[in-house]
């Protein structure tokens, strides 16, 4: 941190530009720093970080579009759809709709998409699992048939059933499309630099819709690993934003000094958090015992947290689940700083002089050396192992039951439904679940199959409360995202955290 601090002095001291150098603004170009990882693929079904999914939803469309002002799941692809009795949804298609290489968009490209999300290997395919098939009712219609009433069908369309072209995915295959996918967005991929260059151009012939056309012809998308050097391109212009999500909050102060950057933030739905391994997946581990996980939540200072790493923009709402989500439950056992007891706690579970433990970090490195001193302080020496800026390879660890203590995130894929959250960490079969109980377990899947808005949120709050009772996770925050830009710039964040360039513009 003090370090970051002189090293910025001194970037503020030396790279204030003058105004004639940045008048020069590219107005036919948008060029932004995506973030410092390196995507090994660009197929959001390949990797399922938050950058890949933002950039899909610019080159690529949706049946379902959100719109990011009223928070409404709104026609996309689709002219118009309907939820029949059965819960199955109908749509009628666009007319006249082609990928980016010409290929029609059509209900036999819904069909082979949906297959090929709902295979083993993609990572949106247990959000799927209950849309059994597309039916192609004629040349424009077609029926989303489901296994059984799904309450979110309309998000996870708008979200997570992303529309391949059938015809280049065959003749690419996966690797070929995820170096260089075709969609039928508002962007076309031009060219892709070993992933850490990127180039779109406006798609010229776009149908339009919600999105409407790009407003900036160009956008240049670049990763740039070091946070200094990220930083040193947006005061000096070289970039024109930082990517949603990407700008540490501790870098806000600095930036605000610079003349010509202007910082903007949205609430979101994405909540950080400590998994421990309560089943045993790992191993035998002392997570086992409940009262290790009441340790542990009572060790960690979330105030701390939310003041020093997150520099405010984050607040502790007690649930593991975000107030943005439908479901929220907010009266749920809640564990205050009081490290005397995390000690007692802890002897009582037959750990007097704590323990040793790995401890993986996927984000926010203040906040988890924050947890990894307060963890220390009440007798558990947690062994880090950083993966900052390696999200796909924690999750894969993750989800094999390889890792005994985590701190990590999780913004459910942008849908505004406690079950995005609930479902995948905390039922029986999810790969992704570290915790959780028969009765759980139940009250999650009749909200699964619960028509009834009301019964579902007593549901979802009953299995909140179960959650926090048994101490499953330790819940630090729920955060806003924040986004650094050229002060020109007209671009606002979303709060489901998909950046929509196509609709930034310069004055």
């Amino acid at each position: 941190m003090i370090r970051l601090f002189f090293v910025f002095c001194l970037l503020l001291s030396s790279l204030h530009p003058p105004a004639d150098a940045l008048a020069q603004t590219r107005k036919d170009t948008l060029v932004v720093c995506l973030g410092k990882a390196k995507p090994k693929s660009l197929d959001p079904a390949v990797s399922n970080s938050r950058q890949v999914l933002t950039l899909y939803h610019n080159w690529g469309d949706t049946l379902l579009y959100r719109d990011p002002v009223t928070g409404k799941i709104i026609p996309g692809l689709a002219e118009s759809y309907r939820i029949l009795s059965n819960g199955d949804m109908e749509l009628t298609l666009r007319k006249g709709v082609k990928f980016h290489n010409g290929e029609p968009f059509n209900g036999a490209a819904v069909k082979f998409s949906l297959n090929l999300l709902k295979k083993p290997d993609s990572r949106v395919s247990q959000y799927l699992s209950n849309i059994k098939d597309i039916a192609l009712l004629d040349d424009q219609k077609i029926r989303i048939e489901v296994a059984k009433p799904i309450p979110t069908l309309s998000e996870l369309i708008a979200n997570v059933l992303f529309i391949y072209p059938p015809g280049y995915y065959r003749k690419a295959g996966k690797k070929g499309f995820g170096r260089h996918p075709v969609g039928t967005g508002p962007y076309r991929l031009v060219s892709n630099r070993d992933f850490e260059e990127m180039d779109f151009e406006r798609n010229l012939e776009y149908f339009g819709g919600p999105k409407k056309m790009a407003q900036i012809p160009k956008l240049k998308v670049r990763i740039i690993q070091e946070t200094i050097l990220q930083m040193e391109a947006l005061i000096s212009g070289k970039v024109d934003l930082i990517r949603s999500g990407c700008v540490n909050p501790e870098q806000v102060p600095f930036l605000k000094q610079a003349d010509r950057v202007k910082i903007e933030s949205a609430d979101t739905l994405r909540v950080y958090f400590l998994v421990m391994d309560a089943q045993g997946r790992s191993g035998p581990n002392p997570f086992m015992k409940k009262k290790v996980r009441q340790a542990v939540n009572h060790a960690v200072n979330r105030e701390k947290i939310a003041r020093n790493a997150f520099n405010g923009y984050a607040h502790f709402c007690g649930s593991v689940v975000s107030p943005l989500h439908f479901g929220y439950e907010e009266n749920v056992t809640r564990y205050s700083y009081d490290p005397v007891k995390a000690r007692k706690l802890l002897a009582e579970a037959g750990y007097p002089e704590g323990f040793e433990v790995d401890y993986y970090a996927i984000n926010n490195e203040s906040a988890a050396e924050i947890i990894l001193e307060d963890l220390d302080a009440v007798g558990i020496r947690a062994k880090p192992i950083w993966m900052i800026g390696k999200w796909d390879q924690f999750y894969k660890k993750f989800i094999n039951g390889e890792i005994p203590l985590a701190f990590m995130t999780w913004g459910s894929y942008s849908i505004f439904d406690g079950s995005a959250l609930l479902n995948h960490f905390f039922m029986v079969d999810s790969p992704a679940c570290y915790g959780t109980t028969p009765e759980i377990n139940r009250l999650l899947k009749e909200a699964v199959i619960s028509g009834e808005p009301e019964v579902r949120k007593k549901l979802l709050s009953k299995a909140q409360k179960r959650i926090s009772d048994e101490a499953f996770w330790a819940s630090i925050c729920a955060v806003e995202v924040i986004c650094a830009m050229q002060k020109d710039l007209l671009f606002q964040p979303a709060a489901d955290e998909i950046d929509r360039y196509f609709m930034a513009t310069w004055p």
